[in-house]
């Protein structure tokens, strides 16, 4: 087993590039943690797919990552650094080999690794892919986090017409509707770029006098 030393991690549910870390993210020191080099169509499959990774190699990786702590170093369970020779990822797992949390590298770290995988030779990892994953496409970390505030408010918000009414004629120019969430529904699903600004700060307004 190949091993990569002394590099930082930030673990998510997704997979974040190093410009949308955000200050209040947890960030890991690893000290050592497993190392392989495999297909850009296995690389794709788990980070895109839902699946479990095959118990033989669960047992291989079983804390062998290492990581700095102030009171002293720990290990994590089930955690390994694959690469196509393209891009490098981070995966965290479960007992049952369920990718839990993702990792992109800092970009100087990233090209060390990747001018380290040129001299290693790729290997095989076993996993059943279970199914595919919802993937929010073309949305920063950001606009998910906005679009997570925005329905959770209008689902608080659902019972009350006049404020999804003015919420419509403040974002929308639309006076009194009979059903102003479906419209507000509507225009998201179908103006999303234009509007979830519009409709985010209008949210924030109420969230503040609430």
């Amino acid at each position: 087993m190949n091993y990569i030393y002394d590099i930082f991690l930030n673990y998510n549910n997704l997979v974040y590039d190093v410009f949308e870390w955000n200050k209040e993210d947890k960030i890991t020191h690893i000290r050592k943690i497993p190392f392989i080099v495999i297909d850009s169509l296995d690389l794709y499959n788990l980070i895109n797919k839902n699946v479990v990774i095959d118990n033989t190699f669960l047992a291989k990786i079983y804390r062998k990552t290492e990581v700095f702590s102030k009171k002293s170093p720990y290990c994590l369970d089930y955690s390994f650094l694959a690469t196509d020779k393209v891009e490098v990822v981070a995966f965290k797992l479960d007992k049952n080999g369920v990718i839990k949390e993702y990792s992109k590298l800092l970009i100087a770290e990233e090209i060390e690794v990747l001018n380290y995988s040129e001299s290693l030779s790729m290997q095989t990892i076993e996993y059943q892919i279970i199914s595919d994953k919802i993937i929010e496409q073309f949305q920063t970390r950001n606009e998910n986090k906005i679009k997570k505030f925005i329905y959770k408010e209008l689902k608080l918000m659902q019972n009350d017409l006049d404020k999804l009414n003015f919420l419509c004629l403040e974002c929308f120019g639309q006076i009194k509707n009979a059903n102003p969430l479906n419209v507000i529904y509507q225009q998201l699903e179908n103006n999303w770029e234009n509007i979830y600004i519009k409709v985010y700060n209008f949210l924030k307004m109420i969230t503040i006098k609430r």
